[in-house]
């Protein structure tokens, strides 16, 4: 056997060097062929993904992964910068996706992440007889409709009587009301003007704006206090926090003509929330269960004392004056009660005025530790924060503030939800050609190596505003020139522009680019000549004149071949095993060499052994085929590098689906 080895890889080495295709009828091909497809894809599997325990009904993002994306942290996890994601998709506002997707069949476990503060960071799920079912957690059980934690002993620090000695900076004026030892408050709102509709918008708008797995853009992060350019009543809702910490939260107010307070104490806090842990943190959910005080949606009215320096209530009113600023401060780990690991008592108070934020010694911050932003479409301003660790997303406690009348503050970033649009980068997986069909050829399946990612431009409706195709070529030895293309299934929707980009090898951006686009075939050609820019990433834009959504949410597949030009009009192509060329391809080549396609039989790119002619490796990475791009294997049969290839081919794909993945 392997002096037979030996053989067909030095005839294939030296086939290979010369850029010479036989006349197609020359010789005539098998009539025999392997019946398996050699297919790494598992079609149509069934995912369910429920954010049924969020505490609100919101849209969410979620991607899905063949393994573990995040890192724990010493305060919460961090989304690994090494790998990408399979597919991602939205939630329904109910917080349920249900749909059909294709993933890598070597897949046994799903992991499903979201940047969503208000929702589970990480869920696991087991792929199981084509379905994946992935829920964040079994239904809580609830008495009437309440969701309130019961039996606590907890004090909020920041106010008068409490005595812990890292909380005696400042004191906290208690006037709105009163609260329970766990931390609820007993002054919510009861409803009015100044309720906010469609609560479970904002929290998905918000997750476009400032998307934890980036820093908080620059535009949104200010130390700012909120102006009041009329009179007006306010209202504070809490939208949720995801952090380790328990925290207070605090408001003041200030005639804009005498300027910020010079420090905390005389800034004359009100409390406004003592317990901001709502019992959500996913990276100790029990824990954090167990010291919650605060429920998603709590709204609080607040209150204006016009005698508040002297320290009285006297003429109390909930409307504000023209002409003053509100403020807000989050103290660290304030409320008594705290999640298990996180006990320490930290000065550090996050505020939005410049020069009240201060560190655990008490020095003010330089840079914001706020976020502040306006959603048009709902009328309310975002606040987000910082807390003790500053790991740039602004996302530990996020509030809305509603003003009545709307427009009473107008000083703070506009945001459009319906103008967000989400970008994704979903990793398909690498096609692998072998370059001398209808030959053989050496089975060492690395003459063109093409890696695929597939993205969309979508909005929280989960209608797509345009798609991406890239794709990246690596390094090979094949003598012959090879040509790159792909071709999209009939029906695409009515472009307003494609977008042609290349990025040259070792270059940071892409640039303009000129392909080919034949409307006949809908086929795509990017380059002529693979080896021309080796190493270079082709990508393909098409933004759409009329957002559509995505048949049952599946990603649209690109169908990518090799091709060079043929004898008389055709051209010659080299595609998958079993899928169909275009109309453009020389079907005379069919069924000569060692191909056995019978076109009429709608049979194409077949042989009688355990080698394709090219085949696509779903969710294969660079470093998968590694082994493929060493020189040295040049012409080494992939059965040879990858000792499980031949055991999934001849069970036709029933074992070691994982092979590549070695």
């Amino acid at each position: 056997m392997r002096t037979l080895w030996i053989f067909v890889a030095a005839f294939a080495l030296c086939s290979c060097v010369e850029d010479v295709y036989k006349d197609p009828q020359e010789e005539p091909g098998n009539t025999e062929y392997n019946d398996f497809d050699f297919s790494t894809v598992a079609s149509d599997i069934n995912l369910e993904v429920g954010y049924r325990n969020m505490g609100v009904e919101a849209a969410v993002y979620f991607e899905v992964y063949d393994e573990n994306p995040v890192e724990w942290t010493e305060h919460s996890y961090r989304k690994r910068t090494d790998i990408e994601p399979l597919y991602a998709a939205y939630t329904g506002e109910d917080g349920v996706f249900r749909g059909k997707v294709d993933l890598p069949a070597y897949m046994k476990k799903a992991y499903i992440y979201t940047p969503a503060f208000y929702a589970r960071t990480l869920i696991e799920a087991d792929v199981v007889n084509g379905t994946v079912v992935a829920t964040d957690d079994e239904p809580e059980t609830r008495a009437n409709g309440d969701d309130r934690r019961t039996g606590g002993n907890g004090v909020c620090y920041m106010v008068e009587g409490q005595n812990q000695q890292n909380y005696r900076d400042t004191r906290w004026k208690t006037w709105l009301g009163t609260y329970t030892r766990e931390g609820y408050v007993n002054y919510e709102y009861a409803g009015g003007e100044l309720s906010i509709d469609n609560m479970g918008d904002l929290y998905t708008a918000h997750s476009m704006v400032i998307n934890v797995n980036h820093d908080c853009p620059e535009r949104y992060r200010s130390y700012q206090d909120l102006y009041l350019n009329e009179q007006a009543e306010i209202a504070v809702a809490f939208l949720g926090q995801n952090t380790c910490w328990n925290c207070s939260l605090g408001y003041y107010y200030y005639r804009e003509t005498e300027g910020v307070p010079e420090n905390l104490n005389e800034a004359h806090v009100i409390l406004l929330f003592p317990n901001t842990q709502d019992g959500k943190w996913t990276n100790n959910l029990n824990s954090a269960k167990a010291t919650r005080g605060i429920e998603r949606g709590t709204t609080v009215q607040l209150m204006y004392y016009p005698n508040i320096a002297e320290g009285s209530q006297e003429g109390a009113t909930s409307v504000f004056p023209a002409g003053y600023r509100i403020g807000f401060v989050l103290a660290n780990n304030a409320w008594s009660e705290r999640v298990a690991g996180f006990k320490g008592n930290n000065l550090d108070r996050t505020a939005t005025s410049k020069g009240l934020s201060v560190n655990g010694n008490g020095s003010p911050y330089g840079e914001p530790r706020t976020a502040a932003y306006k959603n048009t479409e709902e009328g309310v301003t975002i606040i987000s924060f910082e807390d003790y660790h500053d790991d740039e997303n602004f996302s530990d406690v996020v509030i809305a503030m509603k003003t009545n009348p709307v427009d009473a503050v107008s000083d703070v970033p506009d945001v459009d939800p319906d103008e967000i649009v989400t970008t994704t980068n979903e990793l398909q997986g690498i096609y692998a050609f072998e370059d001398l069909w209808p030959d053989n050829g050496d089975y060492d399946m690395n003459d063109v190596l093409v890696r695929y990612h597939y993205g969309k431009l979508y909005d929280i409706y989960e209608e797509v505003h345009a798609e991406t195709f890239t794709f990246k070529t690596f390094s090979n030895y094949a003598g012959n020139n090879n040509g790159l293309a792909f071709t999209l299934p009939e029906g695409f929707p009515v472009t307003r522009g494609m977008k042609y980009e290349i990025k040259l090898p070792e270059a940071e951006d892409f640039t303009e680019a000129n392909f080919t686009y034949e409307e006949e075939t809908h086929t795509f050609l990017l380059t002529d000549n693979v080896k021309t820019n080796m190493g270079a990433e082709y990508r393909v834009t098409l933004n759409y004149e009329k957002p559509f959504k995505l048949e049952e949410s599946k990603v649209r597949k690109a169908q990518v071949f090799i091709y060079k030009p043929g004898a008389g009009d055709g051209r010659w192509e080299v595609h998958i095993a079993r899928e169909a060329p275009t109309s453009k391809m020389d079907d005379s080549y069919f069924g000569t060499g060692d191909d056995s396609s019978n076109p009429g039989s709608g049979l194409y790119y077949v042989n009688n052994t355990n080698y394709p002619f090219a085949f696509f490796l779903a969710g294969a990475t660079e470093d998968d085929l590694s082994n493929l791009l060493v020189p040295e294997n040049e012409s080494v049969p992939i059965s040879e590098l990858y000792p499980q290839y031949i055991n999934w081919s001849e069970s036709k794909g029933a074992e070691n689906a994982d092979w590549y993945k070695e």
